[in-house]
């Protein structure tokens, strides 16, 4: 009991020097890169994707090449 109390206080505490010191200023940047990185993702996500249907494809025609041998 004494650990879990300790830790709500510790926790607390964390908290009101993380709002002190700025937290809302940090959390803007962070949330800015973020919203940068996940559109760069997107472009990459994209492309994997039409990679992998293309070669998706091409198994396709191969096996129907060696099936209708």
């Amino acid at each position: 009991m004494k650990k879990f109390l300790l830790g709500i206080v510790i926790g607390i505490i964390m908290i009101f020097v993380f709002i002190y010191f700025g937290g809302g200023s940090a959390l803007k940047s962070v949330g800015a890169k973020t919203i940068e990185l996940g559109k760069k993702i997107e472009i990459y996500e994209k492309f994997l994707k039409e990679t992998t249907e293309g070669f998706i494809k091409k198994k396709e025609e191969i096996i129907d090449k060696k099936g209708s041998k």
